[in-house]
């Protein structure tokens, strides 16, 4: 019983990878390769209709070199930096917001990102400010020493300081996550190249990244493709947790005795 507990557990994490892979896929084909679907207009400005759905770069769509990117991208395209499309929070100094009486959170830090939350987490006061308040799908950006991108699935808690939560008022969720795990290798080249200290990430890095921004229509029906698989990905990640519980509550049951398989 509890081996098919595990063996589920497994499967929802193969199932997340690919999931993963497909929603990145289907980002870098728009975005990073231009192939997106041309639209009706743009098939009329290059005066052939038969041309609409078709991919946009392959099938001869406009493209403009711009010297800050060192590159071409479709013509009318912006270019911006991370701080453009989406507002970076840092966490609190968890001893400035001491759990005592009352309500409290769990403090998610690094260990937590990556593990979860456990019967060590630290915790704080339920008081602290909103805007450091992590909910299931939202994305965090560990910045200091480990340079990480997730969407967060262990329930809600309290962000630690050294990791960003990332959110957006202009710019869906799913554009937000892939355009800074596509910028991840270019920070953590610049972590690299400080041999001598902690490598980490500031807001001057975030102020100097450039990125190619699309127009907010072909943006938007990105999203529509890639929010369903990244809500199943939330959803089998939260799964996995209630599996995980539940397993480690009957393994000492069932040694003692206190349940029994018939």
């Amino acid at each position: 019983m509890l081996s098919s507990l595990d063996d589920k557990i497994e499967i929802n994490h193969r199932i997340n990878a690919e999931l993963e892979a497909m929603a990145k896929l289907l980002y870098d084909y728009w975005f990073v390769q231009f192939d997106f679907p041309i639209s009706a207009a743009q098939a009329a400005a290059l005066g052939k209709p038969a041309l609409e759905g078709q991919p946009y770069r392959s099938s001869g769509g406009k493209m403009a070199h711009h010297p800050d990117l060192k590159r071409e991208i479709p013509a009318g395209w912006k270019v911006g930096t991370l701080l453009d499309v989406a507002t970076y929070t840092n966490g609190i100094a968890c001893q400035k917001f001491p759990a005592r009486n009352g309500g409290s959170l769990p403090v998610i830090k690094i260990k937590e990102m990556r593990d979860g939350f456990s019967a060590s987490s630290e915790k704080v006061t339920d008081r602290v400010p909103s805007k450091v308040v992590v909910d299931d799908g939202d994305i965090l950006f560990s910045w200091s020493a480990s340079l990480e991108v997730m969407i967060w699935a262990g329930g809600k808690g309290a962000l630690n300081q050294h990791i960003f939560k990332v959110t957006s008022e202009t710019h869906p969720r799913s554009f937000c996550y892939f355009v800074l795990m596509n910028y991840l290798q270019h920070f953590k080249m610049l972590a690299d190249l400080r041999t001598t200290t902690m490598g980490h990430i500031t807001r001057e890095h975030l102020e100097q990244s450039r990125i190619a921004i699309p127009p907010d229509d072909l943006v938007v029906a990105l999203e529509s493709k890639v929010n369903p698989l990244l809500e199943l990905i939330v959803n089998n990640h939260k799964q996995n947790q209630e599996l995980a519980a539940l397993r480690d509550w009957l393994l000492p049951m069932l040694m003692n005795g206190q349940v029994t398989v018939r």
